[in-house]
C-alpha cells in the first residue's frame, strides 16, 4: 500500500478509536464493553501493520499515539 492510501486508512480509523475509548471510559458496565475493546485492538493492529508504509517520522508520531491508546485501554 502506498503512503497516501495508508494515511487515509489511518485517518479513518483514528476517530473511531477515540470514540470507542470514550465509550469504554464512560460506560465500563456496558454489554458492549468487550466488543468495543476488541474493535479498538483490531484497529490498532491494522494501523500498526500500515506503519512501514508511512515513513519514519510519521510512524514515530503514530507509535506514541498508539502507546497512549494502549494505556487508555489499561495495557
Amino acid at each position: 500500500m502506498n503512503r497516501k492510501r495508508a494515511l487515509k486508512r489511518i485517518d479513518g480509523l483514528t476517530p473511531r478509536i477515540e470514540e470507542h475509548l470514550v465509550k469504554i471510559a464512560d460506560d465500563p458496565e456496558s454489554w458492549d464493553y468487550s466488543h468495543w475493546i476488541a474493535e479498538v485492538h483490531d484497529w490498532i493492529e491494522q494501523i500498526e501493520e500500515l506503519l512501514p508504509a508511512i515513513g519514519q517520522r510519521t510512524s514515530a508520531e503514530l507509535r506514541a499515539r498508539i502507546a497512549e491508546w494502549k494505556v487508555r485501554l489499561g495495557e
